[in-house]
């Protein structure tokens, strides 16, 4: 299979450069490489928002953690190491749902700590209704059998100050969930052995066990569909296994539904957690969607901006060197494995000739893209007179 190669230059339009970098891979390496199972992207579009994923509780909860006091102290740093990330991974906003709003309890805290993405705009919260008092008394029924509603006379209106909405499209997240609920519970679905496991304890007054898990949708009632709601509703306890299988799945819908709806992606990966919920290995149709934040740390580190970007860097500045067209080169080139190979050879030609340092400043971590960039370029469009250079 071949695959057309095109021709991309740090010297031409740099959006353009940002996107298309992967198509210069040799085609039977990107062949080979896509037919393996677990494949990292072999797309990486920067024109994708990026939804914030690790604040939500529910999927930090499928990854033990758990924040119904709020960010300590560690996950706070966490949260924004992650946002650095985030931030420098695409060319449009960030994204989170405006139930963020409600339900994590440190959001005033982060928000204050990013205060600057916010008031330039970079910020959004999205949701299917737009005036937050409606919002508020739609998503309080959903949460109605909670012992502490989040949504009962909660102060949100200073968080949203310079937050831009973000409208939903398709129908809200629950509905989506519960499409996808029936087909998990299937003999080849992604639950079906959860299924057979409760079956073995299912009490024969209640029922059929099949039918009624799928009719757990309606069961819930307009709740939200969520794993705790979800347990309510079987008439049996779960063992630990099945809880963390049910949770994971939900979450992970939970996550196709925004990143469908949002045309977003996401970054996981992280050292301190994936977040991920499993999208790549069990959503192959939005591998593409999954950026790893361990691959871009790899490539700061090479770069030496790694302590510039995580320690040191003003949100501005970090808007202003993800905004170049070198850095879109070089970060795109980091999220598959055959250009992150090419990544390492041009940093290895830039130190050789440029004998650039760890990045202290902005400028510097500005020159060091740009050299980098340059010699990319190079090594994936090779001259005769470029090889003979080398």
């Amino acid at each position: 299979m071949n695959v057309p190669q095109q021709d991309v230059s740090a010297r031409r339009d740099g959006y353009v450069a940002g996107r298309d970098l992967h198509l210069h891979v040799v085609g039977q390496q990107l062949s080979l490489y896509s037919e393996e199972r677990f494949a990292t992207p072999l797309t990486y579009d920067r024109a994708r928002p990026i939804f914030v994923q690790y604040l939500n509780p529910e999927i930090r909860s499928c990854y033990g953690r758990t924040d119904a006091a709020g960010l300590s102290e560690t996950d706070l740093a966490q949260a924004l190491h992650a946002t650095r990330l985030a931030l420098l991974a695409t060319d449009e906003e960030l994204i989170f749902p405006a139930s963020y709003l409600f339900e994590v309890p440190s959001l005033s805290i982060f928000l204050g700590q990013i205060r600057p993405l916010v008031v330039s705009g970079v910020i959004h919260y999205s949701s299917h209704i737009a005036s937050l008092d409606s919002y508020v008394e739609h998503k309080a029924l959903e949460y109605r059998s909670d012992t502490r509603n989040p949504y009962e006379l909660t102060p949100y209106r200073s968080l949203t100050e310079d937050l831009v909405w973000r409208p939903r499209y398709a129908q809200n997240t629950a509905a989506d969930i519960g499409q996808s609920w029936g087909a998990a519970l299937l003999p080849q679905g992604e639950l079906a052995t959860t299924l057979a496991g409760i079956a073995r304890r299912w009490p024969g007054k209640a029922g059929d066990v099949e039918t009624r898990l799928h009719e757990v949708p309606e069961r819930l009632d307009g709740q939200a569909f969520i794993g705790r709601f979800v347990r309510a509703t079987v008439p049996v306890p779960l063992g630990a296994e099945e809880q963390a299988r049910i949770d994971m799945f939900l979450s992970r819908e939970y996550l196709v539904s925004y990143l469908r709806d949002l045309d977003a992606a996401i970054v996981a990966d992280f050292d301190f957690g994936d977040f991920s919920c499993g999208i790549r290995q069990m959503r192959a149709s939005l591998a593409d969607r999954v950026l790893s934040a361990r691959s871009f740390d790899l490539g700061l580190r090479w770069l030496g901006i790694y302590d510039f970007v995580h320690r040191s860097a003003y949100w501005p500045e970090l808007l202003r060197l993800r905004s170049t067209p070198e850095f879109g080169i070089v970060a795109t080139a980091t999220q598959h494995p055959v250009l992150r190979a090419r990544l390492r050879e041009a940093v290895i030609r830039g130190r050789r000739r440029a004998r650039f340092e760890t990045a202290a400043t902005i400028q510097q971590a500005l020159t060091t893209v740009a050299v980098v960039a340059n010699k990319l370029d190079v090594t994936l469009n090779p001259t005769d007179s470029d090889r003979r250079a080398r």
